[in-house]
């Protein structure tokens, strides 16, 4: 077949496929064409270049048809073992510790201990330069007994080290899911949180780059609880793999994918949780008919006066005499609690309360009662977590009855949409 192109349709040609070029690719690669385009106009009409043009964008062409969005880094540094003096760490196989000063070691299966000095690392009798690069042969390495994929860095900060799992976002996944959600719920509320997990971590790269220890996330609650390999089960390895790339995604870009275990009957604006500048429109809060005959839907607890009041000690609380509830939200949940105790009264946000006091006896902030008996405070309330974004038990029963993890995610993140992401 023959490509000729006549020399009068040239200029207009080669105009119009700068045109398509631009509507596809980066202000980067769109100057690398434009350049490549005025070495000649005899250029259109080689064989060579109009097949490298046709390539590029059929290429480019596939990936808009996958939905695709921008890319990202693949590569998680997560801390597990922070501020530490000590750890073990081997392998089942032969694996490799590498220093800052190029020095490489080979150990062979089984355990070495490894602690601060102060003159570096200390492993065995050597001493070794920070950071440390700890790699397995097989895959898997061990930091205090635990089996975890990629490899470890091991960065001293004055007497104390900390331990950082780097993997392969996909494989850190492995490691989170399980830990977050139910390994026996339907597959569908498994997507759901796979694709709410994975889009939750690439927002959420370097939220601990401004610490000592300079990693992407940590291992709690904090950010995402992870367990490493020891964690990992079939039914959420299948979520991973069928949702594979796929991220949930607002005007263009990632969506704020926070979730929480129950929100009592009603999610939350976050504007009465965290200190946002801006609150996207997915996330305003709304009326959930899922989760209302599940675990800790309603909850009790009592906690002593002299807990609260020991707790709250640097506000100069004395004797706490009632907590009240000063205001709610227009779903219903605590704004503020007023402290009255023998030296006045003290306002507190209602979620930091939570926080401060304990945040596994007092489950969430939506209160339906606070009562005492002088001695004990008890608590009565609606849900767990902070009430914002998903609601993981509402999923799982919007998932029980039928629904998929799309409907489920438009469901608790209105107007966003599912999309596929590249690694760089």
């Amino acid at each position: 077949m023959s490509f000729f192109v006549p020399r009068t349709m040239n200029n207009f040609l080669s105009f119009l496929l700068l045109l398509i070029i631009k509507s596809f690719f980066t202000k980067c690669t769109y100057k690398i064409i434009k350049t490549f385009s005025k070495i000649s106009a005899k250029c259109f009409n080689t064989t060579v270049y109009r097949l490298f043009i046709i390539l590029l964008i059929l290429f480019k062409y596939n990936n808009l048809y996958a939905g695709e969005a921008n890319a990202t880094k693949k590569i998680m540094n997560v801390g597990i073992i922070l501020n530490t003096a000590t750890f073990t760490t081997g392998s089942s196989e032969d694996f490799f510790v590498s220093d800052a000063s190029s020095k490489k070691l080979k150990f062979t299966k089984g355990n070495v201990k490894i602690s601060c000095s102060e003159k570096g690392v200390c492993l065995e009798k050597y001493i070794l330069s920070p950071p440390l690069k700890i790699e397995p042969l097989n895959g898997i390495i061990f930091a205090d007994s635990k089996p975890y994929r990629g490899h470890l860095i091991v960065k001293k900060t004055g007497n104390k080290i900390s331990i950082i799992n780097v993997l392969h976002i996909e494989d850190y996944l492995r490691g989170v899911l399980p830990r977050e959600a139910g390994s026996d719920w339907d597959i569908e509320a498994l997507k759901t949180q796979a694709i709410v997990s994975r889009t939750y971590s690439i927002a959420n790269f370097n939220k601990h780059s401004n610490s000592d220890q300079g990693f992407d996330v940590c291992s709690t609650t904090h950010c995402q609880v992870y367990g490493g390999v020891e964690v990992e089960v079939d039914s959420c390895n299948k979520a991973i793999l069928e949702t594979q790339y796929e991220v949930l995604v607002y005007d263009g870009k990632l969506a704020q994918t926070v979730f929480h275990a129950n929100c009592g009957g009603h999610t939350e604006n976050p504007k009465y949780i965290w200190n946002w500048k801006y609150t996207p429109p997915y996330l305003k809060g709304l009326k959930c008919d899922y989760c209302h005959d599940s675990p800790h839907a309603k909850w009790e607890s009592s906690i002593d006066e002299i807990l609260i009041r020991k707790k709250l000690s640097d506000n100069n609380i004395e004797k706490i005499k009632n907590i009240k509830i000063k205001g709610k939200t227009s779903t219903g949940t605590a704004k503020e609690l007023e402290i009255l105790h023998s030296n006045g009264k003290f306002l507190i946000n209602a979620y930091k309360f939570r926080l401060i006091i304990d945040a596994w006896q007092i489950k969430s902030h939506n209160f339906n009662s606070i009562k005492t008996d002088g001695n004990k405070f008890y608590f009565k309330g609606n849900g767990w977590g902070h009430k914002v974004g998903l609601c993981q038990w509402g999923a799982k029963n919007m998932a029980k009855k039928g629904k998929t993890y799309k409907q489920i995610l438009n469901y608790y993140y209105p107007g966003t949409k599912v999309e596929k992401i590249t690694y760089e």
